[in-house]
């Protein structure tokens, strides 16, 4: 009989060590759970606004040097016809005054192909010209950092009518580094679209969105 009793004392210990075990290991999880809600609470989340959204359909995006010359130095070009306005460049040139590069600063906008001016004065140069060889869809859209947190910038993404999405480290120009700090504007000139119509740019970022119309 004794014995029978302290065995069912010994069963009853060890099942309220159990049950203890349990209720430990209950409260460690709501602690836990607790916390990190707490921890997320304080998390601050990215804000951005997009400045302007800008669309140009019939953008000055290559072209074509016909005949480099000789006696310039290193200037800009512009442009005249084609139903719009916007473009600019610049051009370097060697030792005898021969156009060697040139680059596109702004691309315009315009409805058939512009004449590509040099601008003056240039008194002796003489018999250089380019051509446009290609127009095509070019979004440019500027972003601000308006919130507290440090961004990453492959961590930012880019949409066009809600979808063509790119990473903002994938487009160009970016920021100087791989971080968006607060406070930074970036100008990003999107290509690459063809001749493609959009409406709407929208930007997303650990759950923050914004967009804005295309004009």
């Amino acid at each position: 009989m004794g014995a029978s009793v302290g065995i069912g004392g010994l069963i009853v210990g060890t099942s309220m060590l159990v049950v203890l075990a349990l209720a430990v290991n209950a409260v460690d999880l709501r602690l836990e759970s607790s916390l990190e809600t707490i921890e997320s609470a304080n998390e601050l989340s990215p804000t951005f606004t997009i400045d302007n959204a800008d669309i140009a359909l019939g953008a000055v995006t290559a072209l074509q040097l016909d005949d480099p010359g000789t006696g310039y130095v290193n200037g800009t070009l512009s442009a005249t016809g084609g139903g719009g306005s916007g473009f600019s460049g610049t051009f370097t040139v060697n030792n005898s005054g021969a156009i060697i590069s040139w680059s596109i600063t702004n691309h315009g906008d315009y409805s058939s192909d512009p004449t590509i001016v040099i601008d003056g004065p240039q008194p002796g140069g003489v018999n250089g010209s380019f051509s446009v060889v290609a127009r095509t869809t070019v979004v440019d859209v500027t972003i601000t950092n308006t919130g507290s947190v440090i961004v990453p910038v492959n961590e930012v993404w880019m949409f066009l009518d809600g979808e063509n999405a790119r990473n903002l480290a994938k487009l160009a120009p970016i920021t100087d580094s791989e971080t968006f700090f607060p406070g930074d504007t970036v100008e990003v000139i999107w290509r690459g679209h063809a001749n493609n119509v959009f409406e709407v740019a929208a930007l997303s970022c650990n759950g923050f969105n914004t967009a804005r119309v295309l004009v």
